[in-house]
C-alpha cells in the first residue's frame, strides 16, 4: 500500500487553506501552501510582489519546494484508515500561473509533466468569500483568470473533482465522502 496524493487546488481565495487546516486537524497528512513562505521572503528583500517582479525565479523556488513536498509524501508512513496525503496546491499550479502571465515554456511543461497526483479537488472562484491579504494580492477578476489556467492544466492529465461552494465543514465532508467511494 502507498500514500495517495491528493491536491486541493483552485482559485486564489476559494478556501483551500481552510479545507487543508480541517483535514490536518482530523489527523490527515497535509502539506501547506509553499508559496506563502516565498512571498514573505521576497517582501523581506523589498519585493512587494515577488511573483510578478520575477516570475521565473519565484516559480523555480516554488517548484523546488513543491517537488520536495511531493517526494516527502512518498516517505510518510501509510495509515491504512487514512492513506491520503493532501497538498495545498500542487506542482502543476506553478505552470498554470506562468501560463496565465504568458511566461510558460516547454521547459516548464516538461518539468511539471514528470509529476502526477492521484486526484485533484478544485475549488472554484467564490466572490462572496474572496478576500485579499498580505500574500494574496490578486483581485477577484485575476483570481478567476488564474483559476481558468489551473483548471486547464489539471484536466490535461489528472482526474479532477469540483468541490461545491458550501461551508468548510461541508467541503471537507464532500471530499472525504468522495474518497470513501472512490476506486482510484
Amino acid at each position: 500500500m502507498r500514500n495517495i496524493k491528493i491536491v486541493i487546488s483552485g482559485s486564489p481565495g476559494a478556501g483551500k487553506t481552510s479545507v487543508i487546516e480541517v483535514l490536518s486537524a482530523n489527523g490527515y497528512n497535509v502539506f501547506e501552501e509553499f508559496s506563502r513562505t516565498i512571498i514573505e521572503e521576497g517582501k523581506a528583500k523589498g519585493k512587494a510582489n515577488f511573483f510578478l517582479s520575477d516570475p521565473h525565479e519565484f516559480s523555480e523556488r516554488l517548484f523546488l519546494g513543491r517537488k520536495e513536498q511531493f517526494e516527502t509524501a512518498n516517505t510518510l508512513k501509510v495509515e491504512p484508515t487514512k492513506p491520503y496525503v493532501f497538498f495545498d496546491r500542487g506542482i502543476h499550479d506553478t505552470y498554470a500561473y506562468l501560463n496565465a502571465l504568458g511566461e510558460a515554456s516547454t521547459y516548464w511543461e516538461e518539468l511539471v509533466g514528470a509529476f502526477k497526483y492521484d486526484l485533484v479537488f478544485l475549488l472554484e472562484p467564490w466572490e462572496s468569500i474572496y478576500k485579499s491579504d498580505a500574500q494574496r494580492m490578486e483581485t477577484f477578476d485575476e483570481a478567476q483568470l488564474y483559476f481558468s489556467f489551473i483548471k486547464k492544466i489539471y484536466f490535461q492529465d489528472h482526474p479532477v473533482v469540483f468541490v461545491p461552494n458550501v461551508s468548510i465543514e461541508e467541503r471537507v465532508s464532500f471530499i472525504l465522502e468522495y474518497l470513501n467511494d472512490w476506486n482510484g
